[in-house]
């Protein structure tokens, strides 16, 4: 095999050079233009430029190159390995990130290089880093990359040294200086990890290529300086984007809180001034798995904003489920109007009453309230309801009333508030506890006569009913609610022997039923709730007009009917005077268990008719 040798005349590659530069520079040293130089070498100035690796070789073995030199003279070149990709300092590249019609350089580093030099072409060289797309500045001389020449003919644009004698005056005198910058905290975090790796890089993007993070970059910044109403320059948009991206996934999402911020304090519901990044992600980079961490951390945040629906395209991918609603795609999805939706939903919690977000914006929870959608077209009318309990007009107004039947909602515009479902459960309890009652049976009055006359609210009669107090009859013959009844006479004679049992109350209108809890010294907020919830004694479930939650609410007449069916130690201590240390020893010695209803355990609550026997007791204690 022949040996070529070492051509008598060479030059050493400088700091970063590229193969076409050192190719040309060795052109011109041997008295020769880089096309013909190749000829000679036995090979074609296309090949060297598209890295023929005999061409090559023949190139470094007349150049004296060693195998290191080779590699670094390479590495600064950018290898391509594949139609679109190319390794660049052992990271991966878009070609068109590297390979662009336009050479930039730094005029101060090329005059510096022909500084007293009579064959000034032999010695200006053309630096790797001035290829990469992201690289705006020469660290050396804090001076801006400039367009020096232009040709989409690479054999012409990479003929480095026919170029530089074209522009060679025009360097000489100052033509392509412009004002010196200094470097931002992007250019020295790009410059460093191109020169010395990722393991100079103490960012979070370490963990990342830098094509996509220098691609991120730029985006996100020239996003935000458009949000701020900035023209944004490439270098500007790079730094700005730079100072969030490189945090990592939390200063992503704080850039991203910027951008989709809108000024009614919801999010902004499309791509806005991301709309470049998400074309680019979308096409261009669709099948690029170095963007992968990139589009995740864009992903996990958008789904968490927007209210997408199972289907829809985000970043390349279908969206497999539904997280978000907002008042307008609810109302799209239920044929509901966004108002009433907005209505319900603000009762239920899921919107602050000072919520001022758009409907297309206002947003929430898809899952958490997605009873709320489906509860919403089962709703009723008063007529609708009172047809399928069999109630009159006045009869669902007393069940209103003390809180025996309550409304979905509040809402005075909403004009279908009811469950029949609430109304039929009612009804099984009701029908539990009657007893059949001839319809010529004298004596038995419905709950709503028996209220009207005894003036006794319906409430306390069906929680007397509950508590075994009076029995509840059914005649045969009438549908549902209007068909239940009590015996009059049981019922006066119920109010009679137990109004003398209630302490005068101090109560005057209505009276939260945690407030009232505890003036009777229950304890245990949720027990006494769980009593009322039961239905064991009537209270009545109110909006909050402050807190804007529904919380149960006492009239006097509903602390009267609980007065009158329970008692607690507390309640004892002030009608007897005896301690309540002294009441829970008398009741328990005496046998006396606190009320359970259904094993239910609601505290120290005592039925009245239970306690009545060791009342004369319990005096006596107190005075002694």
């Amino acid at each position: 095999m022949y040996l070529l040798r070492k051509l008598a005349l060479t030059v050493e590659p400088v700091d970063r050079e590229t193969l076409p530069s050192l190719f040309s520079r060795m052109a011109i040293l041997n008295g020769t233009d880089a096309a013909n130089f190749a000829l000679d070498l036995g090979t074609t100035f296309r090949r060297i430029l598209e890295q023929d690796e005999e061409a090559v070789a023949i190139f470094a073995e007349r150049a004296g190159l060693s195998a290191t030199q080779l590699a670094e003279l390479l590495s600064w070149t950018g290898e391509r390995i594949g139609d679109v990709r190319m390794r660049f300092r052992k990271e991966v590249f878009v070609s068109r990130a590297l390979r662009n019609p336009i050479i930039r350089g730094c005029p101060h580093c090329m005059r510096e290089h022909a500084a007293d030099q009579p064959h000034p072409l032999r010695h200006i060289a053309l630096r790797g880093d001035w290829l990469c797309r992201g690289v705006d500045i020469c660290h050396q001389h804090h001076h801006p990359l400039v367009p020096l020449w232009s040709s989409s003919r690479p054999i012409e644009r990479d003929d480095i040294g026919a170029r530089l004698a074209e522009i060679l005056p025009d360097l000489r005198v100052g033509s392509f200086d412009c004002v010196r910058i200094d470097p931002t905290d992007y250019d020295l975090w790009l410059d460093k990890r191109l020169s010395q790796g990722i393991s100079a890089d103490k960012t979070w993007l370490a963990s990342q290529p830098v094509f996509p993070a220098i691609t991120i970059c730029e985006f996100i910044g020239a996003a935000l300086l458009r949000k701020q109403g900035e023209a944004p320059d490439d270098r500007h948009a790079k730094a700005t984007g730079f100072a969030f991206v490189s945090q990592g996934p939390d200063g992503i999402r704080a850039a991203l809180d910027i951008l989709m911020r809108s000024q009614d304090g919801g999010h902004i519901v499309t791509q806005g001034e991301l709309a470049p990044l998400f074309r680019h992600l979308k096409s261009i980079y669709l099948d690029d798995d170095a963007f992968a961490v990139f589009r995740g951390i864009l992903r996990d945040y958008f789904l968490e904003i927007w209210p997408l629906a199972p289907g829809d395209d985000l970043l390349g991918q279908a969206v497999t489920e539904r997280r978000l609603h907002s008042l307008t795609s609810a109302s799209k999805e239920t044929g509901i109007g966004p108002a009433v939706l907005n209505d319900f939903l603000t009762e239920a919690g899921a919107f602050a009453l000072s919520d001022a977000r758009a409907d297309a914006r206002k947003t929430f929870d898809a899952k958490a309230w997605q009873h709320i959608l489906d509860e919403i077209p089962t709703l009723v009318g008063p007529i609708a309801l009172r047809r399928a309990i069999g109630a009159t007009l006045a009869e669902l107004k007393g069940l209103k009333a003390d809180g025996v039947l309550v409304p979905r909602t509040k809402i005075a515009t909403i004009k279908s508030p009811w469950r029949i479902a609430d109304g039929q459960a009612l009804l099984e309890e009701l029908e539990a506890y009657a007893q059949p009652v001839a319809p010529e049976e004298p004596g038995w009055e419905t709950i709503q006569l028996v209220h009207k006359r005894l003036d006794l609210p319906v409430g306390a009669i069906i929680a007397a009913i509950r508590t075994g107090f009076l029995r509840l009859g059914k005649r045969s013959d009438v549908f549902g609610y209007h068909g239940f009844v009590v015996e009059i006479t049981e019922v006066a004679a119920f109010k009679e022997k137990a109004a003398p049992k209630r302490k005068p109350s101090t109560n005057h209108g209505e009276v939260t039923a945690a407030a009232f809890a505890r003036t009777a010294g229950i304890r245990g907020k949720g027990q006494f709730l769980a009593l009322i919830e039961g239905g064991y004694t009537p209270a009545m479930l109110v909006l909050n007009p402050t807190t804007m939650r529904r919380e149960w609410r006492m009239s006097r007449d509903d602390i009267a009917a609980f007065e009158a069916s329970y008692t607690t130690p507390t309640m004892l201590s002030a009608e007897t005077g005896a301690h309540r240390n002294t009441i829970l020893a008398v009741l328990e010695s005496e046998g006396v268990q606190p009320f359970r209803p259904n094993g239910l355990d609601v505290g120290r609550i005592y039925l009245r008719n239970e306690v009545e026997p060791v009342v004369a007791l319990l005096q006596t204690q107190g005075t002694k």
